[in-house]
């Protein structure tokens, strides 16, 4: 956790709070008493990588970095079980020397599994499911005290609405995930201009296991991405400590793209040539590697982000009509819009409940007033039936979101139940969740 003068704030500056308490407990008998014993409300954040206030409280932080590492493998059913403060970064070198990996991963890899699963957050792929969809069950430590184990078979109600719960159901100390064997990944970039890729797109989406592409809104031309398997050789495997610093240290590109969102505040008439520049030299070379080490990007130039899931079948007039926003409102913005797809799932509140989406991703840089930006396009999202990823941007209410999400009053219920007293949340869910 960053804790600066008693302060604790997320990755991007956005979130700022002060806590009563920060407690670090050192197993699960610690942290059932630390939450038992706290006056007030009690969040536990992961790395703080998420821009909404999700953890921001003046009650008690509890640091879970003790609760990190490998715990288990069944190689039967192919599940690792595995500490839910254990940063993302970390996951290959522990499951690598078994033979196993996650299926799929997010493009970043600063937060926690705990942080990941709590958001839904996610990778590519139209095929495969969130981080949160892999989850093949979990030990939950509630408000009481009480630690419950979550399957389909066991607490089945829990788990179908715990996968993706912001914290508010309670502690996930251990989370059991699917894995399979390890694999490695050939990465290629290439650029189509825009209608083209929006003609061949549901080709490239089947055709890919994972297929992506960024969009400089002032450009005509799309800088697209894929992953495939391989049996190409790849480089010595990464130690998790190298990917740990990856995440960390700038890199020329990086400075120089920093350095143009630092101009960009003072010189927005530069934007359009930037986008047009960025969308030349973004591509890179194609290379091969292990999945753990291939899916994840450096990204170490601060921003706030908004993302939101469509169904799939929308998505593309959505990401048009965003696009057509910016240019008309002049909106000025360093940063490409991001398209992924992910695969349905029956998580109560998985922005991927029951359809297949693509996920539209809108950044801006963090000295920069989202608001113009976010706004816009959230207008654009609630027209296509958008749900937001709980980790980032967005200004959805209860009746919106009863709305969006079938199961919604059944999670509020079940929320109630586990939490009568509201121990996990702060002011930012209860004016959601309460």
């Amino acid at each position: 956790m960053k804790i600066v003068g008693g302060k604790w704030s997320n990755w991007s500056g956005s979130v700022v709070c002060r806590p009563r308490e920060i407690v670090a407990p050192r197993d699960e008998v610690d942290l059932a008493a630390a939450i038992r014993k706290a006056e007030g409300r009690v969040r536990f954040p992961g790395t703080g990588y998420s821009f909404t206030p999700l953890n921001a409280t003046n009650g008690t932080l509890i640091d879970l970095s003790a609760f990190v590492g490998l715990k288990g493998c069944d190689p039967g059913r192919e599940v690792a079980v595995i500490a839910g403060a254990t940063p993302l970064w970390g996951l290959g070198s522990l499951l690598h020397p078994l033979g196993y990996a996650l299926k799929n991963m997010c493009d970043i890899d600063r937060q926690t599994l705990g942080g990941a699963v709590a958001t839904g957050t996610h990778g590519t792929g139209i095929t495969l499911g969130s981080i949160s969809a892999d989850v093949a069950s979990f030990r939950l430590l509630l408000a009481s005290g009480q630690v419950l184990h979550c399957s389909p078979d066991e607490n089945a109600e829990i788990f179908a609405a715990g996968r993706t719960a912001m914290g508010m159901l309670g502690v996930m100390t251990e989370i059991d995930m699917k894995v399979r064997p390890f694999y490695k990944l050939v990465e290629k970039h290439f650029v189509h201009p825009i209608d083209e890729l929006f003609h061949q797109l549901d080709g490239l989406v089947s055709t890919n296991r994972h297929f992506e592409f960024f969009w400089f809104p002032y450009s005509d031309v799309a800088v697209c991405k894929s992953l495939n398997e391989t049996e190409a050789p790849a480089p010595t495997r990464h130690s998790a400590r190298t990917l740990r610093a990856r995440g960390e240290r700038r890199t020329p590109d990086e400075f120089i793209f920093a350095g143009v969102n630092e101009l960009l505040r003072y010189m927005p008439a530069l934007t359009s040539p930037a986008h047009k520049l960025f969308s030349a030299f973004m591509p890179g070379m194609e290379r091969v590697r292990w999945s753990s080490e291939l899916f994840p990007s450096a990204r170490t130039v601060r921003c706030n982000e908004m993302e939101y899931a469509v169904p799939y079948a929308k998505s593309t007039d959505a990401l048009r009509e965003v696009v057509e926003m910016i240019r008309k409102k002049r909106i000025n913005t360093a940063f490409p819009i991001e398209f992924r797809t992910v695969a349905a799932d029956d998580i109560w509140l998985s922005p991927f409940s029951g359809r297949e989406s693509g996920t539209i991703s809108v950044r801006q840089y963090y000295k920069v007033d989202a608001r113009p930006l976010f706004e816009s396009c959230e207008a654009i999202f609630r027209a296509y039936e958008g749900r937001p990823h709980w980790g980032k941007m967005h200004t959805r209410a209860t009746g919106e979101l009863s709305r969006l999400y079938p199961k919604y009053e059944e999670f509020r219920a079940l929320r109630r139940r586990l939490d009568p007293k509201g121990k996990f949340l702060n002011d930012y869910l209860e004016a959601m969740f309460d």
